[in-house]
This record gives structure tokens, sequence and C-alpha cells, in this order.
């Protein structure tokens, strides 16, 4: 398991943690520097970490997060998700925003379908994504899951998401 947001001992559960940084990446691509392009699974883990880890202090909306996951992306992907057009603010959205609220986000191992064996060149790494959003103002909201499959292609510099599924 690992935790994307800030850790939470000694909180309890109804206090408000305090909301991880995103203000430096909110327009900008930057990989984790800490994430190895030689390893696909750590490449899957960061661009889903990255989706999902939004704050609507600094997002405009939910989609925002992709443009942070950027950096794990080879460049066709990157192409495609740029001219990709924003999707309308939904409720669930709008709801967060009511609460000024961020994302708490923890990676699991996924466990699901047996994924496509590795190819030349190719990998194929999957990762299950628990979302909290929480307020600062008190809420939380539901957790939410998702499982993100990566498709990755090993470029000069290391492993890069080339297509994705969640669900």
């Amino acid at each position: 398991m690992l935790l994307v947001a800030a850790a939470v001992s000694g909180c309890s559960p109804s206090a408000p943690k305090p909301a991880p940084d995103v203000s430096a990446t909110a327009a900008a691509s930057a990989a984790d520097p800490a994430v190895d392009f030689h390893e696909p699974g750590q490449v899957c883990d960061a661009f889903a970490a990255a989706v999902y880890l939004v704050d609507t202090t600094v997002d405009r909306a939910p989609q925002d997060g992709y443009r942070r996951a950027a950096a794990y992306l080879d460049t066709r992907l990157t192409a495609v998700l740029a001219v990709t057009h924003p999707v309308p603010q939904t409720v669930q959205w709008q709801n967060w925003a009511v609460h000024r609220a961020y994302a708490d986000v923890r990676l699991d191992p996924y466990a699901g379908d047996a994924l496509p064996p590795p190819t030349d060149g190719e990998a194929h790494r999957a990762v299950v994504v628990t979302v909290w959003p929480i307020g600062r103002d008190g809420w939380r909201g539901p957790a939410q899951r998702h499982t993100v499959v990566c498709t990755l292609r090993l470029a000069d510099t290391g492993w890069r998401v080339s297509d994705y599924e969640t669900g």
C-alpha cells in the first residue's frame, strides 16, 4: 500500500488533514524524482496517483490531474490528451469545491484479471486507487475506488504510459 497524500498519524478521524501541495504542479507536468522510469510498475503507479490527486483550490476541474500525469506518458498519448476537450464540471466536483476539498489517494496492488504478458518493449501494469475527498471545512466524502490499467512502452527515457483504462 502506498499513501500518496500526507500521513494522518496522530490525527483523529474527524480532524481535517493538511492538503497536499499540488499548486506547484497544477500547470506543469514535472515527474516525481523518486520514480524510477526503468520500473514500469512505478511509472503506472505515479501516473495513476497524479490523475486522482486533485485539489479544488488549485485545479479548475478533475481533468487537471491529467496535466500533471503527462510526465509519465509517451509523446503520442501526451499529444492526444493535449487536444482532448475538457469535460464539464460534475455535481461531484461542485460538491468538492463547496468544501474546498482535496483528494487523499492510496494505491494498492491490483489483484484482478491477468494482464497480457510483456513483450519486447511493452509492459502492462495495474493498480487500485482509493480516493478520499477531504474538505478543508472538516467534511469528508465517500471513498471512491478505481482500477487503472496501464500499457507502457519503452522509450529512450525509460518506460512511459502509452495507453490506459480506468474503471
